[in-house]
């Protein structure tokens, strides 16, 4: 009895757990992927299991109570094989779908793995006939026979062999999904092996029940790869889907939506937040292709894959889409029952024929599209603007080696909206065939090749030069912002490096106040916090860059020791647009008020501004009112003149 009681603690467990995974999956709708249906019918098959055994459990612990209760257990048993047996080929195939590898698998080879499945099925069906797998002795004891060890071994090939099928796409996996994939594997293992050894001990379905658990948390929740306002896929998960399948050498086409005039229908139609804007855009891209084909990677862009081996003819497909859309963007949208009419243009391209890197995609993402071109959907010859990355990336290391940089000075101002209170550094680049190139358009190639930490060198070095002349503290300078690539400061021995370049000057740090952009410093709260701190001890200022703009601001704000929040220039706009946008102007200005910290506000470009500001008591001002970005020449005839 004792044992009984003790197998029924089991079952019970893996009841519950399995149960708990099932049901937690379905609360999270996360049930449309083919690796969730796979992942929700390895439950079902445990689940099953468990309670086919727990039944056998009570008969025999039972066993007056019922009249064939022999019989019973039996049939319990047969059932148990019968579902539990292909286990592990399930397991391969869920190891198949989640690294994509399911997708090169030929007719042939499917059919091959198929095979020892389809004999282990066969031995287990006709076991009460032939006694292969096993049999009952007198007195109801159960006994192995052959059968069960060749099950057992083809389960062993089959787990071995999604292991090497995980080794071989370990790449095109997150580190996550690596080790809770690995995870499994030792559990479950450790688990077989003990009831194999023992069979008293019923190990082997609790321990596929906790190893699903940890794939539930670890590989099915993708909270982290969902952006909330849309319920598509967010940047990060993009940049792991493309690498994933650019290692496979996949071919598929990208369908990239930009709306062109978000910015400007905020302010016509007085909606503040261009999430609102968006979440229509997303109801309708969800009736061209599932939610976890679309990404939306900004406020402005949403991108859908479009997989070869998921249509006939994958570019007609993709065509098909962005003729959609284009349509649909010619009529007007509703939001909050505004009509209004968007602007977009939609672009066709094919990996790898016209982009051939991650970095070449998130180029085309980031990058705005050329004003000369009249065509909403963009497709094959009309990439040629893609090839102009490779013509700032000449630029930048050309210019780096010519001393094609220089950096410009905006003037930010006190309250009374004449004092100087300080300039914010800002890098240009003059090339000689391209022109003079903006930061928007090469800072983010700079990142992805790793030309940032020089270009963000040069700017600290300049501005250290321009400190150790003495000009701007006659001036009445406080200080000089400096933005900070957040890139750059995630490299070890960041820190030293920076309180080396300023120490070499033999400047006050205090003179020096790096921005941070808000949405990009939300990526790594702990590790910029430290670097904050650390450069906060040294004493340096620090300033959060673009309030308002980014998907956490709230937990950054609170999260990362500020001294300057400069909201961003949206905010001040839509407060003249509308009354809601007042209100959100003032609650954020009461809000970093209450926190103890400095306000900057950014696009300050009439009197007006200045005036509404000076009333709400914000503490500085930069913006056109009092000058654009200038040379470090003018900027010192500028401030004299005033």
């Amino acid at each position: 009895m004792n044992d009984n009681l003790f197998h029924i603690a089991f079952y019970c467990a893996t009841i519950l757990v399995g149960l708990t995974a099932i049901i937690y999956t379905n609360l999270q709708k996360r049930t449309d992927r083919r690796q969730n249906r796979i992942f929700l019918f390895m439950n079902y098959v445990v689940l099953f299991n468990a309670i086919t055994c727990l039944c056998s459990e009570f008969i025999e612990l039972y066993r007056h109570f019922f009249l064939r209760g022999d019989g019973l257990i039996m049939l319990f048993q047969y059932v148990y094989f019968l579902v539990h047996t292909p286990i592990a080929a399930i397991f391969l195939y869920y190891v198949l779908t989640v690294t994509g590898s399911i997708r090169n698998k030929s007719v042939f080879s499917k059919i091959l793995y198929l095979i020892p499945l389809c004999l282990t099925e066969f031995l287990v069906l006709t076991n009460p006939v032939t006694h292969f797998v096993y049999y009952y002795s007198e007195g109801m004891q159960f006994n192995r026979s052959w059968g069960e060890i060749i099950i057992y071994l083809v389960s062993i090939a089959y787990t071995v062999f999604a292991f090497i099928c995980l080794m071989m796409s370990w790449n095109a996996l997150t580190r996550r999904r690596r080790w809770a994939i690995v995870y499994f594997f030792i559990l479950t293992i450790i688990g077989v092996v003990v009831q194999f050894l023992d069979i008293s001990i019923k190990s082997e379905l609790f321990a596929e029940s906790i190893a699903l658990i940890g794939l539930m948390l670890a590989v099915e929740n993708e909270d982290d790869r969902l952006d909330a306002e849309t319920d598509f896929y967010n940047r990060n998960a993009l940049k792991m889907d493309v690498e994933s399948l650019l290692t496979k050498k996949n071919v598929f086409y990208i369908v990239c939506v930009k709306i062109t005039n978000i910015d400007s229908v905020r302010r016509i139609t007085g909606l503040s937040n261009a999430d609102e804007i968006v979440q229509e855009v997303a109801v309708f891209l969800k009736t061209l292709l599932p939610r976890y084909y679309i990404y939306h990677t900004d406020p402005n862009t949403m991108l859908l894959l479009v997989k070869e081996d998921d249509f006939i003819n994958s570019e007609l497909e993709a065509l098909t889409i962005a003729e959609d859309i284009d349509c649909r963007f010619k009529s007007e949208w509703t939001v909050h029952g505004v009509q209004m009419k968007l602007s977009a243009v939609t672009i066709v391209a094919s990996i790898p024929m016209h982009i051939h890197t991650l970095a070449d995609l998130m180029y085309m993402i980031d990058t705005p599209v050329p004003k000369d071109i009249d065509r909403t959907i963009l497709r094959n010859g009309d990439l040629k603007f893609l090839t102009r990355r490779a013509e700032v990336e000449t630029a930048i290391t050309e210019g780096l080696k010519q001393g094609n940089f220089e950096v410009y000075y905006q003037p930010t101002y006190c309250s009374d909206g004449v004092t100087l209170h300080g300039a914010e550094a800002l890098i240009r680049l003059h090339d000689p065939k391209l022109g003079d190139l903006f930061p928007d358009e090469f800072i983010p190639i700079a990142e992805q090749t790793g030309y940032i930490d020089d270009i963000d060198d040069y700017v600290l070095n300049e501005v250290c030069a321009f400190l150790q002349s003495g000009e701007p503290t006659r001036l009445g300078m406080e200080c000089i912002n400096v933005n900070l690539s957040v890139v750059q400061c995630m490299q070890d021995k960041f820190v030293e490096r920076i309180r080396g370049i300023v120490d070499s000057y033999g400047i006050s740090k205090s003179l020096i106040n790096f921005e941070i952009t808000e949405s990009v410093s939300a990526s790594d709260y702990e590790l910029l916090s430290k670097v904050i701190t650390s450069l906060k001890e040294n004493g340096f200022q620090f300033s959060m860059d673009d309030y308002g703009t980014g998907y956490s601001n709230m937990h950054s704000l609170f999260s990362l020791s500020f001294d300057i929040v400069k909201i961003d220039k949206s905010i001040l706009w839509d407060a003249e647009n509308s009354e809601l946008g007042e209100i959100i102007l003032e609650s954020c200005i009461h809000m970093i008020k209450q926190m103890k910290r400095k306000i900057l506000v950014e696009g300050v470009e009439t009197k007006k501004h200045v005036e509404k500001l000076k009333k709400l008591g914000v503490d500085y001002y930069q913006g056109y009112f009092f000058s654009k970005p200038i040379t470090k020449t003018e900027l010192l005839s500028y401030c004299i003149s005033r």
